[in-house]
């Protein structure tokens, strides 16, 4: 069985968790397997190193193709023209692959069909059902789907058909279950995040664990969340490193004793924006604390949720952060900045562990309003096996139903 993988999202801890776990998973589950993971002009060559999963069944590809083939495809999105194709070596090369697998699966990640708009993802998902390929959209959140401009209506036209012709759909969150459900005729198939299927425990090394000794630490992952499109224009920069170096103080008055230590869940792009550690550094110059201790981040999403295995809780305004203080059975507090942590921790049932700032810069008071809350919150918070356990059982029983799948489907 041939599958190949398209718009694997690289650079950030959690979606290689959650590509380190899908494709591990289905390595063991289906010895009949052999993968390609398909990347369009990565950029990022040290992403896919530091992604890739060492198996002879798996291979790696990276196509850098010239200035026609990103011309054809615009076209293409743009009106549907194909009629120059045949022309692009680049365009042929990309179909060879297609056509040569079974299933086309989208990887898990985030609302790139939502609020990111992102063309070029539809792109390779309209490729494939172009081409009659089984496709499988697995572990995704989407949504939501603004209809302010003329752009934003049509992205959203093209998803729902998207949605509706997916072979096999699996959603990781309720919020992007509840936008689902309004769209009619569409079936799909609940889980959680792809996290989940395995909980890794590797050694830490020596460079981190000889600053860790010392003591009992917490974890730390804010957000610098200007990035995003919904803090764009809404707060300055100083704002937002103001309020996390306040939240440290919350947290060292609740445990003086703990050291803070901050995981960058971003890398590679070179960038203040996209590379958390950036950021992080900046907090922690300013509040001129040795409890705190910011890693580099050049270390795997299996070291980051072994250290946070080994804390006494966490405090993310990272998705992946909490899924990985949840997959570690370690208390946390999690900061919540779009939908997707709302809707995972309404699927574990964990809302209480939650506090939202979607507004926090709606006006002035609403930062130390969200502190208190986080003041009043973080004596409460407990681990909780119940939460680990369901959702490791949801992300096995979707993954056994793609299995199930793609088996019977190859057999028919």
């Amino acid at each position: 069985m041939k599958i190949l993988v398209v718009n694997q999202p690289l650079n950030n801890r959690g979606d290689e968790a959650a590509h380190k776990a899908l494709i591990r998973s289905l390595l063991s589950l289906m010895p009949e397997a052999y993968i390609t993971v398909l990347f369009v002009q990565s950029y990022s060559p040290d992403g896919i190193r530091q992604f890739a999963v060492d198996d002879d069944r798996i291979v790696y590809m990276d196509l850098h193709p010239q200035g026609r083939f990103w011309k054809l495809a615009e076209e293409w999105i743009k009106d549907g023209t194909e009629d120059e194709w045949d022309t692009s070596a680049d365009m042929q090369t990309m179909r060879n692959f297609y056509e040569g697998s079974d299933f086309v699966v989208c990887a898990p990640g985030g609302i790139c069909m939502g609020a990111f708009q992102d063309w070029w993802h539809l792109f390779y998902l309209k490729f494939a059902r172009h081409l009659g390929k089984p496709l499988i959209y697995y572990g995704r959140s989407f949504g939501p789907f603004p209809t302010e401009t003329s752009q934003n209506i049509r992205f959203k036209s093209e998803s729902m058909e998207l949605l509706r012709s997916f072979s096999f759909l699996s959603i990781r969150d309720k919020q992007t279950e509840a936008i689902a459900s309004q769209i009619e005729g569409l079936k799909y198939h609940s889980t959680t995040d792809v996290a989940f299927l395995e909980q890794p425990h590797v050694e830490i090394p020596q460079e981190i664990s000889s600053v860790l000794a010392n003591g009992k630490y917490m974890v730390f992952v804010p957000n610098y969340l200007l990035w995003h499109p919904m803090y764009k224009g809404k707060a300055q920069k100083d704002a937002v490193v103001q309020f996390y170096c306040d939240l440290i103080d919350v947290i060292t008055e609740a445990y003086p004793e703990l050291r803070i230590v901050m995981l960058p869940q971003t890398f590679g792009s070179g960038t203040y924006e996209g590379d958390d550690v950036f950021f992080f550094r900046e907090i922690a110059e300013k509040k001129q604390d040795i409890r705190v201790v910011v890693i580099a981040d050049i270390y795997s999403s299996d070291i980051q949720q072994t250290i946070i295995s080994e804390s006494e809780f966490l405090i993310g305004a990272r998705y992946h952060s909490v899924v990985f203080a949840i997959n570690q059975n370690i208390p946390f507090i999690a900061l919540s900045y779009e939908h997707k942590i709302h809707g995972l921790l309404s699927s574990l049932d964990k809302l209480d562990c939650m506090v939202d700032i979607t507004n926090i810069f709606a006006d002035e008071a609403m930062p130390q309003r969200t502190l208190q809350t986080v003041r009043q919150l973080i004596p409460q918070i407990r681990n909780d096996e119940r939460a680990r356990r369901q959702a490791t059982a949801m992300a096995s029983e979707c993954l056994g139903k793609l299995v199930g799948y793609m088996r019977q489907d190859v057999s028919a």
